[in-house]
């Protein structure tokens, strides 16, 4: 009898001890955004900064729309630009969306620049 009443405390502490390094290690873990992705091109993708790999033929535009959350654009003579990414809004503390090709910045607009596929495409959430 005291075998098995050894045998079931060490279990219960084997089990408690599993219990809280999940939990330590959970909470310790750093925050970590999961978001839908809709397509397999994400590199990266954080709150102020998204990487994607370009596809052929689309407007970095376009697949912006197609690779983050709540892409808001405006109109401008200039052409259609990205005014929100995700809730962070241009001008918000003299920041806005700019994006960049292979770590280069972008000369044209995003609506313009027609996509060759592989290219790395950076948009930052910044100080310009």
């Amino acid at each position: 009898m005291m075998k098995r009443t050894n045998i079931y405390i060490i279990s219960i502490v084997a089990a408690v001890i599993l219990l809280v390094t999940g939990i330590l290690w959970t909470l310790n873990r750093p925050n970590e955004r999961v978001a839908e992705q809709p397509s397999n091109s994400i590199i990266k993708s954080q709150r102020t900064e998204i990487i994607y790999t370009a596809k052929p033929g689309e407007t970095s535009l376009k697949q912006l729309k197609e690779e983050a959350n709540d892409v808001i654009t405006k109109t401008s003579d200039f052409g259609e630009y990205v005014d929100s990414i995700e809730g962070h809004q241009g001008g918000t503390d003299g920041k806005y969306w700019s994006f960049y090709i292979n770590g280069t910045m972008s000369d044209v607009g995003a609506d313009s620049y027609m996509q060759k596929g592989g290219e790395v495409i950076t948009w930052k959430f910044q100080k310009l």
